[in-house]
């Protein structure tokens, strides 16, 4: 593997794994001592990493990751990877980045248990998988030699599952952010394209029945995600001021005042209480970017305000104190409702 190669998506790299792997027979005696490069996955799996020289270093762990998936289909057929692990095969964003292994089956299956695998300098400790059972029907696919959840599916696995809400919401923002090609300057098509897009998700979750666990869970999400939401920033934002109750907000709200053509993050058009995200990448890298879109944030407030807007500037830290956000947010509303 080079250290220099730039990183591949993880469908690439899936491929790349599937031809590198070597099945050994089960009547074999000899090993693998004609193939030096190598190692060991599970079982009777190994992976020749001398067919791995285009994937780089820094995606060792995922290429542990896809080994051991195709390993896990060797010896169960009927598997399904699910949530997280779904979302990463098929090139989405996953939280986290490498997730670990979520599979399912359609007969009760005890937890399986891989060994540690080293690669050079790495070492990647054992691991116990415990595959939910579920009966699988129409929402895998066979992909790259793996059955994987389709994306609705996913999404919603990931809803209903996530023991971090909040995560799974600003997730799924972003899935729905690239899904629906959302373009703030084609909002009735992209807004159309996200009507389809939950659409899709009601009806995956609506096939699970009324008893499905977690489905309260993923309910609230689908029905408040937006996916008008161009950051995790902004994500989360919508979040902490759904969860608070607060309603009548929309996202990428359009406002035309002094030859210019404003989007707000997150609006009450009622009260004209606009929330703006600050996150560090809209004002660039170097000085000369960072005072540049500061002059220009300076100029859209200035024209907004004119046009009797008040506008609340978020970050980060205040993220971390979502009590004392509302509560300035509430605020500002009862001050324009009075």
């Amino acid at each position: 593997m080079s250290p220099t190669d730039g990183s591949i998506e993880a469908p690439f790299l899936l491929r790349a794994v599937e031809r590198a792997l070597i099945r050994i027979p089960r009547s074999s005696h000899h090993g693998l001592t004609k193939t030096p490069t190598a190692i060991r996955i599970a079982g009777r799996t190994y992976l020749d990493l001398a067919r791995l020289g285009s994937i780089a270093a820094v995606q060792v762990p995922e290429v542990v990751l896809a080994a051991r998936l195709y390993h896990l289909a060797y010896t169960h057929r009927s598997m399904a990877v699910t949530g997280q692990c779904a979302l990463w095969a098929t090139g989405r964003a996953s939280d986290p980045p490498v997730p670990p292994i979520t599979i399912a089956t359609p007969k009760p299956t005890r937890p399986i248990k891989l060994p540690a695998v080293t690669i050079g300098s790495h070492r990647f400790p054992p691991v116990t998988v415990k595959p939910r059972h579920v009966h699988l029907s129409t929402h895998v696919a066979d992909a790259r030699g793996l059955l994987i959840e389709n994306l609705e599916s996913a999404q919603v696995t990931v809803a209903r599952t996530s023991n971090n809400p909040r995560a799974a919401f600003t997730q799924l923002c972003m899935i729905g952010h690239v899904y629906t090609h959302f373009d703030n300057f084609h909002l009735p098509v992209s807004r159309g394209n996200e009507e389809a897009w939950k659409f899709l998700l009601e009806r995956e979750l609506k096939a699970l029945g009324n008893r499905a666990h977690g489905r309260a869970q993923a309910r609230w999400i689908i029905d408040h995600v937006d996916a008008g939401c161009a950051s995790p920033g902004e994500a989360r934002l919508l979040y902490e001021l759904c969860v608070a109750g607060l309603t009548g907000m929309q996202t990428q709200v359009e406002v035309h005042t002094h030859g210019h053509r404003y989007f707000i993050d997150c609006a009450f058009l009622a009260e004209r209480i606009g929330i703006e995200f600050d996150g560090r990448a809209k004002y660039g890298e170097t000085p000369s970017s960072i005072h540049a879109s500061l002059a220009r944030e300076r100029e859209r407030q200035r024209h907004l305000e004119a046009e009797g807007w008040h506008i609340i500037r978020v970050g980060w830290r205040d993220l971390e104190h979502p009590a004392e956000l509302i509560a300035q947010i509430r605020a500002a509303l009862a001050a324009r409702q009075g």
